[in-house]
């Protein structure tokens, strides 16, 4: 039986700093042939299309996260998340709820929370509902903010941070993980090099 990695993707992501995003079969199979990453993000993708993959994907030491909000086939619930954990062996999920994550992290998930920075007060009332005992990352979207309220992040997250959403050049991977980020996801097969 293959489980998940045990390898954080903070780990991970000082191998490869940029996280493919894959929505498709044909993305999975780009990830495998052309990049050196070590992560994949699997979203807005029906999971069981994936289920026969994911043994050669494990074998290759990827470790293969879950976007459990854009997902089809699971559904965000303890049956879920613990199919997800014991029988897909998922190394982690990202959300945007809470509770979802608290719920994923008692099944050995690496949880993943994501921020949307729409505006300030936003982002500061998503940063209060992080709790430092069950979720291990961030994720700021959309990651094209990221460089222009640094300043003000670093002053109050309480995590490390990974930036998604909206990237479309190599340009802007650069800008996001120099203002400190530690990895990006992409979903554009020419940014996962």
């Amino acid at each position: 039986m293959q489980m998940q990695s045990s390898r954080s993707l903070v780990s991970l992501t000082k191998q490869c700093r940029v996280i493919p995003v894959v929505e498709s079969r044909t993305q999975f199979a780009q990830v495998l042939e052309n990049s050196h990453a070590r992560a994949v993000l699997l979203r807005h993708c029906n999971l069981f299309d994936f289920a026969a993959v994911l043994q050669n994907v494990y074998r290759r030491g990827y470790a293969v996260y879950v976007s459990i909000d854009h997902i089809d086939g699971i559904h965000a619930d303890a049956a879920g998340l613990q199919y997800l954990a014991e029988h897909l062996h998922i190394t982690g999920i990202v959300s945007n709820h809470p509770k979802t994550l608290s719920l994923g992290k008692q099944f050995g998930l690496e949880t993943i929370q994501r921020l949307f920075a729409v505006d300030s007060t936003g982002l500061e009332s998503a940063l209060e509902s992080v709790d430092t005992h069950t979720i291990d990352l961030l994720d700021i979207s959309p990651a094209l903010v990221i460089p222009y309220i640094t300043l003000h992040l670093k002053m109050v997250l309480p995590l490390p941070f990974i930036g998604s959403g909206l990237i479309s050049t190599s340009e802007q991977v650069q800008a996001v993980l120099r203002a400190g980020a530690i990895g990006v996801a992409a979903i554009r097969p020419e940014l996962w090099l």
